[in-house]
């Protein structure tokens, strides 16, 4: 990646909901963290995504909420800069404003939902060469016509987004409707980008989808 990426732009990982829909019957427990799944084995969703956007930036901003201090525990980010969202009931908007309070003046952000980790590192690397090019616009990966993740967001609306309530209606889509001249969209064959796990389900899913993409 060119040096540009990392001292222009910070990846935030986006970790802290209570993941309620991640229930099954053969699971001692309420709920299971989706950091915690395992997207092959011995390696976590949250480890995956920081793996990869760890390198193109010197920065990684990992917001968690429920399960902390298991997730902590478990994971290896030893680069990243753990935030705490104690609000994290609000939604996930509360956790973007608490990351986006820690980053540096005028830094371009990167969203990482934790439940979306099959994204290709090379879809990474297109959609920051296309964000390079046109740094004041949103960047959004689409796959088939349906938008995805990641998405990049210009520094420009770091203040209007802090300035908003935890509640926000729509939370970061208010902000894509508010500013949809803004957004430019990455094509790409990635079905990653579209693939997020709320449920068990959704894991045999992405596991499909990831021994798809092997043939």
């Amino acid at each position: 990646m060119p040096p540009s990426a990392s001292l222009s732009l910070t990846p935030l990982i986006l970790a802290a909901g209570f993941s309620s829909r991640m229930k099954n019957s053969n699971r001692n427990r309420p709920h299971y963290p989706k950091a915690l799944l395992e997207i092959r084995p011995g390696v976590t969703f949250l480890e995956e995504i920081y793996r990869k956007v760890s390198v193109f930036s010197d920065r990684v901003i990992v917001v968690l909420g429920s399960d902390k201090d298991e997730i902590l525990a478990r994971v290896n980010i030893p680069r990243s800069e753990i935030v705490y969202n104690a609000d994290f009931e609000k939604g996930m908007f509360s956790s973007v404003k608490e990351g986006l309070s820690r980053l540096s003046r005028g830094k371009a952000f990167m969203i990482n939902p934790v439940d979306c980790p099959g994204v290709r590192q090379s879809t990474y690397e297109g959609l920051i060469r296309q964000w390079e090019k046109s740094p004041e616009k949103i960047h959004i990966p689409s796959f088939e016509g349906r938008r995805g993740h990641p998405a990049i967001y210009p520094a420009g609306l770091v203040g209007d987004i802090l300035s908003s309530p935890d509640e926000l209606g729509g939370g970061l889509k208010f902000f894509l409707e508010k500013e949809k001249d803004l957004i430019l969209h990455f094509d790409t064959d990635d079905k990653g980008v579209i693939i997020d796990v709320d449920t068990f389900t959704d894991y045999e899913k992405l596991a499909d989808a990831l021994e798809e993409r092997k043939k």
